[in-house]
């Protein structure tokens, strides 16, 4: 019977995360999973994805990065990159001394969108990961440069606030038809962004959950952050460890053609498969799923055996 457990560690600036690990049936390689932006653990398919590791051998870790869901951090919804590059790291070092993790035979980092990008980012800096696999990785953001100025002028507001004692001032992620109000290309299509929102309380938009524990704000200092999210100098130091791009071929965020931009950059051993007819919240569920579980599932071992080539 698969073993599911949910668990919390802390990282080195003392914040706990809490996650649950799929613990394989037989000691062996562990994968570190991390959603994307303001994304909890439930969602877009990640479980799914963590019991297909499981089921082949490889116990996985997936966990609320900080601020969201179950893991704590103020302020919340803060969503900032650097800081979660090092909490990968910290997860790493946590998966590692799992009973049913043997680090010998390989650890990993796993992300979607975000969590992609950054996973990719912790890898450079962290060669205990001997593999990422980064699913549609948000590796650069898109915004309304309209907007701009005024979402600038109101992080400003918003520290000055914040220095006085004041809370943080919260957007919603998504608003009632589906877009980011902070003008920022988040990955969603019109009909993904309504589709999640069919589970929002409309009596409040701003405690909207689209998936179990999530809320549907982030700090407007949150863009802020984005604007400074530019890690593709990180990619020249990848270049013992094995990365996989599994990239939607309709995908809204950054688009088919500027994510195989960044994998060409790559100088390590690398695999790409493009899921034809899937968008970027959609790669990881519907009729697809059973071939991008197999594909994964065979890229770790591969990675693990170096299998995978230049």
């Amino acid at each position: 019977m698969a073993v599911q457990e949910d668990v919390e560690f802390k990282t080195a600036d003392g914040i706990t995360l809490r996650g649950r690990i799929y613990a394989a049936g037989e000691r062996g390689p562990g994968v570190v999973m991390s959603p994307g932006f303001n994304a909890v653990k439930e969602l877009a398919g990640v479980p799914a994805t963590a019991a297909a590791f499981q089921e082949a051998g490889i116990t996985a870790l997936v966990y609320d990065p900080r601020t969201v869901g179950l893991s704590d951090g103020e302020p919340r919804n803060d969503i900032n990159p650097f800081r979660e590059i090092d909490d990968l790291s910290d997860a790493l070092t946590f998966l590692s001394s799992h009973a049913s993790v043997d680090s010998r035979q390989g650890v990993g980092l796993w992300g979607m969108s975000l969590g992609g990008a950054t996973a990719m980012c912790a890898a450079a800096l962290d060669p205990r990961a001997r593999f990422v696999i980064a699913v549609a990785p948000a590796t650069e953001y898109t915004h309304n440069a309209v907007k701009l100025s005024s979402v600038l002028a109101k992080a400003v507001k918003d520290r000055e606030s914040r220095v006085k004692g004041n809370e943080p001032f919260y957007v919603p992620m998504l608003n009632a038809k589906g877009e980011n109000p902070a003008g920022f290309n988040l990955g969603m299509d019109r009909e993904a962004g309504m589709r999640l929102l069919g589970m929002q309380d409309e009596s409040d938009s701003l405690k909207a959950a689209l998936a179990p524990n999530h809320v549907n704000r982030t700090t407007v200092g949150t863009y802020r952050n984005l604007l400074l999210w530019e890690p593709r100098h990180m990619w020249k130091y990848l270049e013992k460890t094995a990365v996989m791009f599994l990239v939607p071929e309709n995908d809204h965020l950054i688009g088919r053609d500027a994510q195989l931009r960044h994998y060409e950059l790559l100088p390590g051993p690398k695999r790409l498969h493009v899921q034809g007819g899937v968008g970027h919240m959609d790669v990881l569920e519907g009729p697809s799923q059973p071939l991008v579980h197999q594909l994964q599932v065979e890229f770790v071992q591969d990675a693990l055996a170096g299998r995978v080539s230049k």
